[in-house]
């Protein structure tokens, strides 16, 4: 599961799936399932069109890549996309009225209500479409959409999650799923999907790592960069402290089925290097670096050693040794 995060949140991931590569002989590339939010969407979706995780840390950190990983990465490179800056103006801009559908949700689960989410759905519609800015990106990323990848996105008329490439989800393409799971309000505009316009899946969950509840899993490994299992006095120290609290009833949810979890979220050093903007692009090299430390400290722990240990058992294949 990996969660939400921005520019930096893809370092965090590349940095902690490097380190289980590294450490374990794992390949996290053959989970059974791999379920992407926001940032995680695209590494998810780069592990499944074959991009080792020790070739996305090395994308950041300016070092060679592995011939997998070599064609993809270096295709997508060539198609970067240049961003602007993100604009705290952009929230101050007319907000949206409550539709209709959200006022429904709303009377229909008033316990459920989340204010957050709800705000999110009356922002300015987003000034940067990502679907224009990746015309390049189809080519690479191709029409056929990964078997075991889930990428999830939040309606923009009542915040309710989507999960794209489940059965019974709507048909979308990699290249809509990943811009529409990416598309944080007032910054990225929505994508629309079979006449749905849809917009970070952030928005519902930073995680939604209980998506998985009834899959029977062994083992869920979540990658969490915006949340922290600590409260820290730190500019953004709240939110941390909110998205932990949430990935914890997520969590509490998968362990109810009888399914293993460890969690990984940035440690007060990876926060610090992280910053506040999360669309920062001057420190994934840093952020990289941290995360990958970070995850070798916390597998020194026995709890979370014996918990992984089924992982290094595994062939790079997928399956257990013979």
């Amino acid at each position: 599961m990996l969660g939400a995060g921005g520019v930096v949140g893809q370092a965090y991931h590349a940095g902690v799936l490097a380190s289980m590569e590294h450490d374990l002989g794992w390949d996290p590339r053959t989970a059974e399932v791999i379920v992407g939010s926001s940032a995680g969407s695209l590494t998810g979706t780069l592990l499944r069109l074959g991009v080792p995780a020790s070739d996305l840390a090395s994308l950041l950190v300016d070092s060679p890549l592995s011939m997998d990983g070599a064609g993809v990465l270096d295709a997508l490179g060539q198609d970067s996309i240049d961003l602007p800056g993100i604009s705290f103006g952009d929230v101050a801009r007319p907000w949206r009225p409550p539709t209709a559908r959200l006022l429904a949700r709303v009377a229909r689960r008033p316990l459920a209500f989340r204010p957050s989410v709800a705000a999110a759905t009356l922002l300015p519609k987003g000034r940067v479409d990502l679907m224009s800015k990746a015309v390049g990106l189809g080519e690479v990323l191709g029409d056929d959409w990964p078997e075991g990848l889930w990428l999830c996105v939040a309606r923009r008329d009542d915040g309710g999650r989507v999960v794209l490439g489940r059965p019974g989800a709507p048909k979308a393409t990699i290249v809509q799923a990943v811009a529409a799971s990416c598309a944080i309000p007032t910054y990225f505009c929505p994508v629309e999907i079979e006449g749905v316009s849809y917009f970070d899946g952030g928005v519902h969950s930073p995680t939604s790592a209980d998506v998985l509840r009834h899959e029977g899993l062994d083992l869920v490994v979540v990658v969490s960069p915006m949340s922290s299992a600590r409260r820290l006095p730190v500019v953004g120290g709240a939110m941390r402290w909110s998205a932990h609290r949430r990935l914890m009833a997520e969590v509490r949810r998968l362990e109810a089925r009888g399914t293993t979890v460890v969690r990984y979220e940035p440690d007060h050093r990876c926060v610090a290097t992280m910053g506040l903007n999360a669309m920062a692009d001057d420190r994934s090299e840093r952020v990289v670096q941290q995360a990958f430390l970070e995850a070798g400290r916390l597998r020194l722990r026995a709890d979370i050693r014996a918990k992984l240990a089924p992982l290094a058992t595994r062939t790079p294949g997928g399956a257990p040794p013979a």
